[in-house]
């Protein structure tokens, strides 16, 4: 089986969007992060600059993972600047700490 892991970051005001989108298409599983950053935008009222947003991530099928992606865009879409980024990058290998057992595909769903 082939993994891959997509990482979200966006807005934080669109985190219930993006969590609502993703369990309707049956994604059971994902991890959230607060991060702050700066990208194109930038907050010129804050000191530092930097902007709150969310991380996302979310281990899927490898067949699934742009899928998973662009779900993740539409819903956290609005049109304005500095909305985030989404990227896929390949796992090696994912391993379920209580069982000590490698993921299979059959730990992964998602539906169209």
């Amino acid at each position: 089986m082939k993994i891959q892991k997509v990482t979200a970051i966006f807005d934080e005001f669109r985190l219930k969007d993006v969590e609502d989108a993703l369990i309707k298409h049956g994604v059971r599983g994902f991890t959230l992060h607060p991060v702050r950053g700066r990208g194109r935008f930038f907050d010129s009222f804050n000191e530092n600059h930097l902007i709150k947003h969310i991380q996302m991530e979310v281990y899927a099928r490898s067949e699934q993972a742009n899928d998973i992606a662009q779900v993740v865009v539409e819903a956290a879409h609005v049109n304005a600047d500095s909305e985030g980024l989404v990227c896929i990058v390949p796992v090696n290998d994912l391993f379920w700490i209580h069982d000590k057992c490698s993921a299979t595909d059959g730990d992964f769903k998602f539906h169209q």
